[in-house]
């Protein structure tokens, strides 16, 4: 539960603070808005991340160098997708 609240709260906000000159009040509320508003693709995003990480760590964490860039070039077009299809975003 404490995983799904903080994915959330997130999975938008950090690429969006980075992005643009906003708050992180405004980037965590754009954040829930896209994950209610994509659900299926959120959910099958934190499916995605986290099997990647358990399949990273497994072999002493030498995965995570390998699996972790990947997944944050994945984020920000993921990010990129959502926040254009999101008017609130702006």
């Amino acid at each position: 539960m404490l995983a799904s609240i903080l994915f959330s709260l997130t999975v938008i906000a950090m690429p969006l603070l980075m992005d643009k000159d906003i708050d992180f009040i405004t980037a965590m509320i754009t954040s829930i808005k896209s994950v209610t508003n994509s659900p299926a693709v959120m959910l099958g995003w934190g499916a995605v991340v986290g099997a990647l990480t358990l399949v990273a760590i497994a072999p002493a964490l030498r995965g995570v160098i390998v699996i972790f860039p990947i997944l944050g070039h994945a984020s920000w077009h993921l990010y990129g997708r959502l926040v254009r299809e999101t008017p609130s975003a702006g």
